[in-house]
């Protein structure tokens, strides 16, 4: 059974702000945020660990705002 759209909305949920591709010929999942970042992974599973890290990478190197 096929899996894949079920994945796909779960990704879609989870991460509203992301858009996701699967490539079944390469079998590749992909993350897409704003134009410069593009995630990868062999699984869906991977490619949201892979958006958590991200995150938190991006959270803890981004300047802090002058008060």
């Amino acid at each position: 059974m096929n899996d894949t759209p079920s994945a796909l909305r779960a990704l879609r949920e989870r991460f509203p702000h992301w858009a996701f591709l699967y490539n079944p010929f390469a079998y590749r999942w992909y993350a897409l945020h704003g134009r410069t970042t593009t995630l990868t992974a062999d699984t869906p599973q991977e490619l949201a660990e892979r958006i958590v890290r991200h995150q938190v990478r991006q959270r803890l190197t981004r300047p802090q705002p002058r008060q």
